[in-house]
């Protein structure tokens, strides 16, 4: 089955989802970061060894060369380390001379430390996390646009959402080869649909459609769990020049 028409198929089913299934039961907010009661009742997300994936932004709408349709490239390990690398986009404001001619956009998180670096001018800041929960988070969804109950739906931790939230299948699907199930969840008129591989568990496709129309659609070129150990992916480049970031203020 083309893929084209499994993602017609899997926005269907995530669209009608609303209407289909009982509105699911609020859960606690998850906000960016958690409070320290918020990430008690929902933990983190903690992959126990390195992850790694290569996801693109598929959203209907959103043109090809679109800097945020390009291939992204993720790692992440327990709560503490995450990696993401976009591709290089080059500038559009040729007429400015002194406009970057293109950027690359680093981000290292080892908690508490942060770096952000453009890997095309090779300069980067450093900040701490002022705290006071040091975890790193990496939602799939955007914050405002979907309901704060898909926010634990992580980069990394996709299985683990779909087993406390959309445990049963709706249906099973060819995708890429491989036989993957299709789970959904619905808060409201928002519902997220995920397509996982049903011998790895590992994720294809994720979905958000709202009011009967896609708002977000995700899809994962590559995904490896159970990555051997790299210390060196959440540290900066050696040849990057490095700027610290003044502390944050007080808060009131």
């Amino acid at each position: 089955m083309a893929r084209s028409k499994i993602l017609a198929i899997v926005t269907a089913l995530a669209a009608t989802a609303a209407q289909a299934q009982p509105q699911a039961p609020a859960s606690p907010l998850i906000a960016a970061p958690p409070t320290p009661e918020a990430a008690a009742a929902v933990p983190p997300c903690r992959p126990k060894s390195l992850v790694s994936m290569t996801v693109r932004n598929v959203t209907p709408g959103l043109q090809a060369s679109d800097p945020r349709a390009q291939p992204k490239r993720l790692w992440r390990k327990s709560e503490k380390f995450l990696r993401s690398l976009e591709q290089p986009v080059v500038s559009q404001a040729l007429q400015d001379p002194n406009a970057p001619m293109a950027r690359q956009a680093l981000v290292i998180v080892a908690e508490p430390d942060v770096w952000m670096i453009d890997m095309a001018s090779r300069e980067g800041r450093h900040s701490l996390d002022p705290g006071p929960v040091l975890e790193v988070r990496a939602p799939i969804l955007s914050p405002g646009v979907a309901p704060p109950e898909f926010m634990s739906l992580e980069y990394g931790c996709e299985a683990e959402f779909v087993k406390v939230r959309a445990p049963l299948a709706q249906r099973t699907v060819r995708w890429g080869g491989v036989d993957a199930a299709l789970h959904t969840y619905t808060v409201g008129t928002s519902s997220v649909a995920i397509l996982l591989n049903s011998r790895t568990g590992e994720p294809h496709i994720v979905i958000q459609v709202r009011d009967g129309r896609p708002v977000t659609m995700i899809i994962y070129d590559e995904y490896r769990q159970d990555q051997p150990d790299q210390s060196e992916l959440f540290r900066p480049p050696a040849d990057v020049k490095i700027t610290e970031a003044p502390p944050p203020g007080p808060r009131f």
